[in-house]
């Protein structure tokens, strides 16, 4: 099977809700939005990316959230324009869960566009797709609004619904892609902020120790990476990065992960990905080990 793993696309409209200027975010994520993030996501990058994921062919593409910055009816419209193209090609083979900035405050959540333009998008918060007899990947949803940072939050019953299904999965032998949008351990030169990390990472650490899923794949954090935290050695961590922003580093210019895994689960020809911000995405050769 070949994987693509992309993420952190980030899809952006006019910035200010009026009607929502309660939320701390809606009027700080505008003014950085026209000082800077518009120049660091820009809108030319979106159909480039998501032609790259149809032209790799793969047998699985997944999406590991932040669809849009701000939550806006229209950046949805205009998400699920793209991913319309991504569906009809890969069908079924598409696996997709929601970022922090797909339920950027309360209201937006209340609104449904979420669920109202991505329809792909399952509607629970630990899901499974089994892709070979004993290869299943399971996705978990910590996305949740936060009035105004960037957080994730562990919640005890999506936890627990989390280790049931691990549990299932160790009962009937499966190979494990563990997948969702926020990082529960980073490389040491990249550590993550206070205001931006995952609330509960130790409970999902403490689960990948337990459970030793094959990969973790995840994005939230816009730098590419592929690692194996010393305190988990067993499960590879793929962080995919954006496919939407634009960097002068190799690490953080747009792009996307692919591999391929045969039924056994060996992972061969793991790679980055790289926009060249022109028309070829450039092939730089990752580690597994």
């Amino acid at each position: 099977m070949k994987f693509v793993h992309f993420g952190d696309l980030h899809v952006w409209s006019r910035g200010f809700v009026w009607r929502e200027l309660q939320y701390p975010k809606r009027w700080i994520g505008p003014v950085n939005l026209w000082l800077n993030r518009r120049k660091r996501f820009p809108p030319a990058y979106r159909l480039p990316a998501i032609d790259a994921v149809i032209k790799e062919k793969p047998d699985i593409a997944v999406f590991t959230g932040d669809f849009t910055t701000f939550s806006l009816r229209e950046e949805f419209v205009m998400a699920s324009a793209l991913f319309e193209r991504l569906f009809e090609k890969v069908g079924d083979g598409l696996i997709a869960l929601p970022g922090n900035h797909d339920r950027y405050t309360e209201a937006a959540v209340r609104k449904g566009h979420l669920e109202d333009y991505l329809t792909f998008l399952s509607k629970d918060r630990v899901f499974t797709r089994q892709l070979a007899p004993r290869i299943t990947v399971v996705c978990v949803d910590h996305a949740y609004p936060v009035l105004w940072r960037s957080n994730g939050i562990v919640k005890d019953e999506v936890h627990e619904q989390l280790v049931e299904t691990m549990e299932r999965m160790r009962r009937t032998n499966q190979i494990v892609i563990l997948a969702g949008h926020f990082p529960f351990a980073t490389p040491p030169k990249h550590p993550e902020s206070w205001e931006h990390k995952l609330i509960g990472e130790e409970k999902m650490l403490a689960l990948v120790k337990e459970y030793k899923p094959k990969l973790y794949l995840h994005g939230h954090k816009h730098v590419r990476w592929s690692f194996r935290p010393d305190s988990c050695p067993d499960t590879l961590c793929l962080n995919c990065g954006s496919i939407g922003m634009k960097s002068e580093s190799r690490e953080k210019q747009a792009g996307y992960i692919t591999w391929e895994m045969d039924d056994r689960g060996e992972i061969r020809k793991l790679t980055a990905k790289v926009y060249d911000g022109i028309s070829e995405w450039v092939p730089h050769p990752l580690s597994a080990d």
